[in-house]
């Protein structure tokens, strides 16, 4: 599940109860397309664009939402949170073992899905 990545269409019906940790919401489930995302994390600036019965891309990478996409204006966050987490893994892996340094990959991987979206 580190590697999953999707882009979900379609008109969202549903945005389900959950819990807020700071400025981040745990939905427990979210409606769209006839899609049922279950357990998914978005931050508050990407849940206010969320609108039930509009029709909507979602960029999700790892059970979170990373962009929306809805009337025509694209909303983005946490690209350079990952190229933080990507640095942070090459220099503090890579010093033990110079091939742990990869999982970095995975964070920069997600960052140039954030961008490119």
């Amino acid at each position: 599940m580190i590697w999953s990545q999707a882009i979900v269409k379609g008109e969202l019906s549903r945005i389900g109860d959950g819990v807020w940790s700071g400025d981040t919401f745990k939905a427990s489930v979210i409606e769209i397309g006839g899609h049922s995302i279950r357990g998914v994390r978005a931050a508050k600036c990407l849940l206010d664009r969320m609108e039930t019965g509009k029709e909507m891309e979602l960029l999700v990478c790892s059970a979170h939402i990373y962009g929306v996409r809805a009337n025509g204006k694209t909303y983005k966050e946490g690209a350079m949170r990952q190229l933080g987490w990507a640095l942070l893994a090459a220099v503090a892996l890579g010093w033990i073992f110079i091939p742990l340094a990869a999982t970095s990959l995975i964070f920069i991987r997600r960052s140039f899905a954030i961008y490119s979206f």
